[in-house]
């Protein structure tokens, strides 16, 4: 079996007081394409950079948070009106994406969806709203106008991603100030300290038992509606798009039990 774990470096930036975050995404990327091959998935027409961003930056964003949380991004964009889902689980390790462009209703605005998760506490909602089409650009001013501190996110050569996040009495000016091939050459131009390392992969978790949990009050309230006369039921899953086929059977011994 193909080993698609990814290894994610947290640094401090000495003297900038940044924290910054880098890994390359080529083994996670072709994981995900692998698997929409498998379940017969093909992306709107030009959105396979905006899915491989999403996974990007849901990556580089958990490596930076605390590790007993798990974090869902839901990103609607007008033009191209599209959904893009991201979540990442850090106990796991797992990250999975997913881009929508059938009946997505029409929004005037971008708008940038976050809910964290983090055993012991409740779930925490925030909304920015963002200019642009670009997923990296959306979400830096999601940091800004949700998280309240400045973020950059680039993409460089060889599908390496990093992202720059504002600390406490960081310089903003240089924050600001930096591009692409500032951002590559970092380790010659600012005195980074090894944080941590993390490991990553593209995994969803859905199995045909939860899709059965899932289904299974609908099937007790409407269960004749739900299967139409069939003796299956078909459901992709929301987060990878994985199709699992649930029989009347599973679900009538779940609701038996």
């Amino acid at each position: 079996m193909i080993d698609h774990d990814i290894e994610v470096r947290t640094y401090f930036a000495r003297g900038r007081n940044a924290l910054v975050a880098r890994g390359s995404f080529s083994e996670m990327f072709a994981a995900w394409y692998l698997h929409r091959m498998d379940c017969g998935l093909v992306l709107p027409s030009g959105c396979d950079a905006l899915g491989r961003d999403a996974i990007a930056a849901i990556t580089l964003h958990c490596a930076s948070r605390p590790h007993g949380e798990t974090c869902a991004w839901t990103v609607h964009f007008p033009h191209p009106r599209v959904n893009v889902f991201a979540a990442g689980d850090n106990p796991t390790g797992g990250i999975v994406a997913n881009v929508f462009n059938e009946n997505i209703r029409p929004v005037g605005k971008g708008t940038f969806y976050s809910d964290v998760v983090e055993a012991g506490h409740p779930v925490r909602r925030s909304v920015a709203e963002f200019d642009g089409a670009d997923f990296l650009g959306a979400a830096a001013q999601f940091y800004e106008r949700s998280e309240q501190r400045a973020a950059r996110f680039f993409r460089l050569p060889d599908e390496d991603f990093v992202l720059v996040s504002a600390q406490p009495d960081c310089d903003i000016a240089w924050l600001r100030g930096l591009d692409d091939p500032s951002a590559a050459r970092m380790d010659s131009e600012v005195e980074l300290s090894l944080l941590e390392t993390r490991r990553f992969r593209f995994a969803c978790g859905c199995t045909h038992e939860r899709m059965v949990d899932f289904l299974s009050p609908i099937f007790q309230r409407q269960g004749d509606e739900l299967f139409g006369g069939e003796a299956t039921v078909r459901i992709h899953c929301p987060r990878c798009g994985e199709r699992h086929v649930i029989t009347r059977e599973a679900l009538e011994a779940r609701t038996d039990r």
